[in-house]
């Protein structure tokens, strides 16, 4: 429940930076993304859902994780494991280069961790190359499709068993 309050409380940040950093080529948003959890743990893959606010500097966001439940996958070596069938959910607040790059500190039911995450997109790496900024209402669908790549790793020993790797895709808002 915190979680979903966050994540309500950060979306309005997009209307208020939108005309601080008019003529900043970066695309700032919500990224509203889905993929596939890879844990370090011998367990099946799992599944991820998460919402990320970025702007030029500052990025936050709110996400949840299920570990070994793939039905796509089953080389489920551990079943014993603690990790297999969790269920993890995490707040995160960092700073970046835009969606790019991004360094976050969470914490969630599983304690602390460092998160290094990238959010990509077409029209991101064309107007970031190009020296232009294409106005949010002119986005396409397609230029909205953004790819999601993230690295997880828990500060405390024993929740080492939940370091994961997670790719995905996500529209951006």
């Amino acid at each position: 429940m915190t979680s979903l309050l966050v994540a309500l409380l950060v979306l309005p940040l997009t209307a208020i930076a939108e005309d601080r950093y008019s003529g900043v080529t970066l695309i700032r948003g919500t990224v509203f993304s889905v993929g596939r959890v890879d844990p370090t743990e011998k367990i099946d893959t799992g599944f991820f859902v998460d919402a990320n606010y970025s702007s030029v500097a500052i990025n936050g966001g709110v996400a949840t994780k299920k570990f070994g439940d793939s039905p796509l996958r089953s080389e489920k070596v551990d079943e014993f494991s603690e990790a297999d069938g969790e269920r993890v959910n995490n707040v995160y607040l960092g700073t970046g280069f835009g969606r790019i790059a991004q360094i976050q500190y969470g914490h969630g039911n599983h304690d602390g961790l460092i998160r290094f995450r990238s959010d990509f997109n077409y029209r991101s790496i064309v107007d970031f190359f190009t020296g232009k900024r294409t106005p949010k209402d002119r986005l396409t669908l397609g230029d909205r499709l953004t790819f999601t790549i993230a690295i997880e790793q828990y500060l405390e020993d024993e929740e080492e068993i939940f370091d994961n790797a997670t790719w995905g895709i996500g529209l951006l808002f």
